[in-house]
C-alpha cells in the first residue's frame, strides 16, 4: 500500500527527516531526480529537447530546478521562467547551481510555445486559496500551450488535501508526487488534472499516516482462502434482506454478488414473489419467503419469521431495493437492532436510519455502511456538497461518530474504520444503477468468509475488487459505465487474477 499524506503531514515528515540524518536539501535533490526520470519518459529522451521549468517562490520550484539541471546535463535545452524575485532559501541555492537561461514572466508564452515539455514548479502542496497575480498568469500561459505538462508533487491550483480547484489550475499529462499520494490527486476534480500519477520515494523514513491507497498485493493478501476440508457453512453464510415488488432486481444483484465472491451459502429473505423472481436468476441461493402484503414490502410482521433465525448467519446485508415505506423503515431498524453479528447496510437500509442513528451507535457489532454522498448527508445531517468537498475528512468523521466502517462511495472511494484506505479503482465505470447493490453483496460475501475475524481492511478489499472488476469491463467495452450484470460476470476472473 502507498501512504496518503495531507499537506500538514508533508511538513511534519520534512521536519522529521533531519532526525534521521537526511537534510531537506537532500530530499530536494532526490525529488528533482524523480522528476527528471519522469521527464525523460515523457520526452522519449532528453538530447536536444526543449524543457521549460516554471517556478514559484517555494521549494516546489527548487525540485523543478534540480530536474532542469539534470536534464540539461543530458543535453536538453532547459529554460527557467521565474514568477517572483523572491524564493525559498533552497530554491535560491538551486537557481545558483543552474544558471542556464532564465527569463521573466513576460516571456512565458513564447517559451511555452517552443517547449517539448513544461515542468510545473509553481505551487505544489502549498495552495491555500485561488492563485493570484503572476502565478495565475503563469498557470493560464501553461494551459494555453500545447506542450505536455509534468506537475511537481501536485498540479498547481489543485488543493492537495481535497482535490478542490478554487481558481486557475494546471492540467498535467503526468504528476510526480513524493513519499505518498496526496488526497487531491485521487478526488474529483483534482484527479482530472493530475494525469498519470507516479509516487516517488525520496528517502523519508516511515511516511505512514494512517491513511493509504490500496494496491493489488494488499488485496491479494486479504482475499479469503478456502481450506481443503472446508464446506459451505465454513465458507460463510449470508442473509440478504433486500428487494420488494417494485425493485426485485436489487435482491438479484446482491445475492449474485455474494455467490460470485465465494460465500458458502446465501439466503434471500424477501416477499414471496421477489424470491421467485430472484431464484430464476440466481438458482444457487436459498430463500426465506415472506408472506405477501398489499404493497409487496418488508414490514414489521416479518420480524417474527426472520428474528429467530438471525444468529444462523455469519453476515447480514440489508437495504437494497427495500423502499422507504414507514413499515419497512420500522422493520429495518428493528432487524439491525436485533442483529449481533456483522451487518452491511446499504441504500434504503441507510435511509431508514436518517434521524435515528442512535440505533447504530448503540450496537457493538461490526457494522458497515456504504453510502454515496446523498445517503451520507441524510445520516450525518450535513449538505452533500460539503461532504464531497472533503471526502476523506467526511468519511473518517462519520466512521467515528456512527461507530461503523463507512464506505463513502464515489470517485476515490474512502473506506474509514480502525484504519482508512482510498481505493483508486473503478471511477466513472461504476456510474450506473445496480453497481452499488453488487458492492453490498461483495462486502457481505467476503466478510462471511472471514467468520468472526473481520476488520475494516476486509471491507477495503471488497471495494478495491469491485472497482477492479469495473475497470476490467471497461477495458473490454470501452469508456462506458459497467452495467451491474457485466460487473458480476467479471468478479470471479478479477479475484482469480489478483489472488494468483
Amino acid at each position: 500500500m502507498l501512504p496518503v499524506l495531507l499537506a500538514d503531514d508533508v511538513k511534519r515528515h520534512d521536519a522529521s527527516a533531519s532526525e534521521h540524518g537526511i537534510s531537506v536539501e537532500q530530499l530536494m535533490e532526490n525529488a528533482g531526480w524523480a522528476v527528471a526520470r519522469a521527464a525523460r519518459r515523457l520526452l522519449g529522451g532528453t538530447y536536444g529537447r526543449r524543457v521549460v521549468i516554471v517556478c514559484g517562490k517555494g521549494n516546489n520550484a527548487g525540485d523543478g530546478l534540480v530536474a532542469g539541471r539534470i536534464l540539461a546535463s543530458e543535453g536538453a535545452h532547459a529554460t527557467t521562467v521565474l514568477t517572483s524575485d523572491r524564493h525559498s532559501e533552497l530554491t535560491e541555492l538551486n537557481l545558483a547551481r543552474f544558471p542556464r537561461r532564465v527569463v521573466g514572466l513576460d516571456a512565458i508564452a513564447r517559451e511555452v510555445a517552443r517547449a517539448d515539455l513544461v515542468i510545473d514548479g509553481l505551487l505544489g502542496v502549498g495552495l491555500s486559496r485561488a492563485p493570484e497575480g503572476a502565478v495565475a498568469r503563469a498557470i493560464r500561459a501553461c494551459t494555453d500551450g500545447t506542450a505536455p505538462i509534468l506537475a511537481v508533487d501536485v498540479p498547481s491550483g489543485v488543493d492537495a488535501d481535497t482535490g478542490a480547484i478554487p481558481g486557475d489550475a494546471i492540467t498535467a499529462r503526468a504528476t510526480v508526487t513524493f513519499s505518498g499520494y496526496k488526497p487531491g490527486l485521487l478526488f474529483v476534480p483534482g484527479v482530472e488534472h493530475a494525469g498519470t500519477v507516479e509516487v516517488a520515494d525520496i528517502g523519508i523514513p516511515d511516511a505512514r499516516t494512517g491513511v493509504a491507497v490500496l494496491e493489488a498485493p494488499d488485496v491479494a493478501a486479504w482475499i479469503p482462502r478456502r481450506a481443503r476440508a472446508s464446506h459451505k457453512r465454513r465458507a460463510g453464510t449470508v442473509l440478504v434482506v433486500a428487494g420488494s415488488r417494485a425493485m426485485p432486481g436489487a435482491a438479484a444483484l446482491v445475492t449474485a454478488a455474494c455467490v460470485e465472491v465465494g460465500a458458502g451459502l446465501t439466503t434471500l429473505c424477501a416477499p414471496e414473489d421477489v424470491c421467485r423472481v430472484v431464484l430464476g436468476r440466481v438458482p444457487e441461493i436459498t430463500t426465506i419467503p415472506l408472506s405477501e402484503n398489499s404493497e409487496g414490502i418488508l414490514d414489521s410482521k416479518s420480524l417474527d419469521l426472520i428474528g429467530p433465525r438471525l444468529s444462523e448467519f455469519t453476515t447480514m446485508v440489508i437495504g437494497p431495493g427495500l423502499g422507504t415505506h414507514p413499515a419497512t423503515i420500522e422493520a429495518v431498524r428493528a432487524l439491525v437492532e436485533m442483529r449481533n453479528g456483522p451487518v452491511v447496510i446499504d441504500a434504503d437500509g441507510l435511509n431508514a436510519f436518517a434521524g435515528a442513528t442512535e440505533v447504530l451507535r448503540a450496537q457493538s457489532r461490526f457494522t458497515v455502511l456504504t453510502p454515496h454522498a446523498g445517503e451520507l448527508s441524510r445520516l450525518v445531517e450535513k449538505p452533500a456538497a460539503d461532504l464531497d468537498a472533503d471526502r476523506l475528512s467526511a468519511a473518517r468523521a462519520a466512521a467515528r461518530d456512527l461507530g461503523a466502517v463507512v464506505v463513502f462511495k464515489g470517485p476515490g472511494t474512502v473506506i474509514a474504520g480502525d484504519e482508512t484506505w482510498i481505493s483508486p479503482t473503478g471511477g466513472p465505470a461504476l456510474a450506473q444503477g445496480g453497481t452499488g447493490d453488487v458492492l453490498a453483496g461483495m462486502v457481505g460475501g467476503l466478510l462471511a468468509q472471514k467468520g468472526s475475524d473481520v476488520r475494516a481492511r476486509d471491507v477495503a478489499a471488497a471495494v478495491w475488487l469491485h472497482g477492479a472488476a469495473a475497470d476490467r469491463v471497461s477495458a473490454r467495452v470501452g469508456p462506458h459505465p459497467a452495467n451491474a450484470t457485466a460487473l458480476i460476470a467479471a468478479l470471479a476472473p478479477t479475484i482469480h487474477e489478483v489472488a494468483g
